[in-house]
């Protein structure tokens, strides 16, 4: 159960948060590509980060539910914090 935790909040990251990510992401334009798209959405990477590691699709979406609602949580709060 942790790993699976833990693939949700690494494919968060990649998707929204980590900014070393995203800055490389933006640089190389990778929106432009059909692929590229996926690195940008946090259901299709947490889900594409899990469906590789795991190799099971069903826990590939509960990760992908589990970064949606990671990534619910987080904007919840930054509107808390920030007053947005």
């Amino acid at each position: 159960m942790i790993e699976i935790i833990a693939l949700a909040i690494l494919g968060f990251f990649i998707a929204e948060w980590f900014q070393p990510i995203r800055w490389a992401k933006d640089k190389l334009k990778l929106y432009n590509y059909w692929w590229g798209k996926h690195l940008y959405c946090v259901k299709c990477c947490s889900f594409w980060l899990g469906l590789f590691v795991t190799l099971n699709l069903y826990s590939a979406a509960i990760i992908s539910i589990l970064a949606v609602i990671i990534s619910y949580l987080m904007d919840l709060i930054d509107k808390h914090r920030y007053g947005n």
